[in-house]
């Protein structure tokens, strides 16, 4: 029996870092971060990725420091490499900030939800999309709300309160949850998921990363979800959805990155 091979968890894993954090041809990060560990979810693969703005000598001593370690004990377990990566790190560059959190790999076929709301697609008529053009919920700048709405910034799928009349002369639409797409490459695309404060705990983040992942569907990308672990509303749309573990993303930045 023939048919697509089933890509190895490291691979995916290896593809995930690629389509959040640019990379060059080395292989190394473009972006704030000093290192990215990529750990599976059971544990026994590790994919390490060290920022291009590092010195190749340390670069190469921080991947040599994960190679020989034993894998963590279970799913979200530090990596045994840690305590050693951030020591390199320090007494290089100075104090780091590490955090980390869960991904997960979609699979558009194996998604059972049902919608909580209207949803309005990227691939939906342009009288639909017309209908959205004053309704910025107020995260996006007003150009940037246009390119995503002109499909600039890739594919997307808003929800509508679903006790809002339709979106009509006189009613304009009220956006309660979009998901789009952040970041991407040929091979795989993140999902990023947005509810609206009054309208969250309800599913519609779970309705538009849905609808989302089937508009990416056709194109044959690896679909990722990722969170950290302190954002358990997040953690709870991948489970509404139903979606498979990938493993957990350990990222360490210097500490003037670090979020106050």
């Amino acid at each position: 029996m023939t048919g697509i091979p089933v890509p190895h968890v490291a691979d995916l894993l290896r593809t995930q870092i690629e389509v959040n954090w640019p990379t060059d041809a080395r292989g190394r990060l473009q972006g704030p971060h000093h290192l990215v560990l990529a750990v599976s979810a059971d544990g026994r693969h590790q994919v390490p990725a060290a920022a291009a703005h590092l010195p190749d000598a340390l670069a190469a001593d921080l991947l040599a420091a994960v190679a020989p370690q034993p894998t963590p004990a279970g799913p979200g377990s530090p990596p045994p490499a840690l305590p050693r990566l951030q020591h390199l790190l320090e007494a290089a560059l100075g104090p780091v900030h590490i955090t980390t959190g869960p991904s997960y790999l979609i699979h558009p076929d194996r998604i059972r939800h049902a919608p909580t709301a209207p949803v309005i697609p990227s691939d939906a008529p342009p009288s639909a999309i017309a209908s959205l053009r004053t309704a910025n919920p107020g995260n996006w700048g007003a150009d940037e709300w246009h390119d995503l709405l002109d499909g600039k910034l890739g594919p997307w799928a808003m929800a509508l309160d679903p006790a809002a009349p339709p979106p009509a002369a006189g009613h304009p639409a009220h956006v309660v949850s979009i998901c789009h797409t952040p970041c991407w490459t040929a091979h795989g695309a993140e999902a990023g998921a947005w509810t609206r404060p009054g309208h969250r705990g309800r599913g519609h983040a779970a309705t538009t990363t849905a609808a989302w992942s089937r508009l990416q569907a056709p194109t044959g990308r690896h679909l990722f979800y990722s969170t950290t672990d302190t954002n358990h509303s997040s953690q709870n749309v991948a489970a509404r959805l139903g979606l498979r573990p990938l493993g957990h993303l350990w990222k360490v930045s210097p500490l003037r990155d670090a979020a106050p």
